[in-house]
């Protein structure tokens, strides 16, 4: 039987890509402009304690408390996104995330993009296929 908690947290991950697929594809294909090599995308929840520090170590603590300050009252995210090459994350995301690891035991997904969403003081692996690309 699956923890409660562990199932609301995996689906607001799961929301979190799913409501930022245009930030993932902006990210992506800026990624492959700077010929970043099997990018994968980070997205962020920046009102996330762990996200916000994640992105603050990224983009810095002012970029993020920007961030917050600006966004919509009725906005319940402030999103960070960003694509980082796969052998980056091979070898990073796991030290944050160990029970990610077996996701870059295998090969990059070849019918999308890699995205880890980050939020409810934790990480998911999705994979967003390329037809899902907002129009």
């Amino acid at each position: 039987m699956q923890d409660p908690e562990l199932e609301a947290a995996l689906e607001e991950q799961q929301n979190l890509v799913e409501s930022s697929l245009p930030a993932v594809f902006e990210a992506y294909d800026a990624a492959i402009a700077e010929k970043i090599s099997q990018p994968v995308v980070m997205v962020i929840d920046c009102l996330d304690e762990f996200g916000g520090q994640i992105a603050a170590a990224w983009v810095g603590d002012e970029a993020v408390e920007e961030a917050i300050a600006e966004r919509d009252p009725d906005d319940d995210t402030v999103v960070f996104a960003a694509a980082f090459a796969w052998e980056d994350c091979r070898r990073e995301v796991p030290e944050f995330f160990p029970y990610l690891k077996p996701v870059f035991d295998q090969d990059p997904p070849s019918d999308g993009v890699l995205v880890i969403g980050v939020t409810s003081g934790g990480a998911s692996a999705l994979t967003a296929p390329f037809d899902a690309r907002p129009e």
